[in-house]
């Protein structure tokens, strides 16, 4: 399992780090704390982020006081 594990090959991060592909963790690894390694990247690095829309500005925002008769 660890072999296959290893033929699964390199990942090269955009910062030029690289990470094993597959990593095995057993339970107790997990439960003593330790976690897989993964790059950190930045919040925004990854998507592009949308336009900001701005909504039309309401036509009628005035509100009749007294009744029609």
């Amino acid at each position: 399992m660890h072999r296959e594990a290893a033929e699964a090959g390199l990942y090269k991060s955009s910062d030029g780090s690289t990470y094993p592909r597959l990593q095995i963790l057993t339970i107790q690894q997990i439960l003593d704390g330790r976690r897989p390694e993964y790059p950190l990247h930045r919040r925004d690095a990854t998507f592009k982020k949308a336009p900001r829309s701005r909504p039309e500005a309401a036509s009628n925002l005035t509100l009749p006081l007294l009744p029609e008769s």
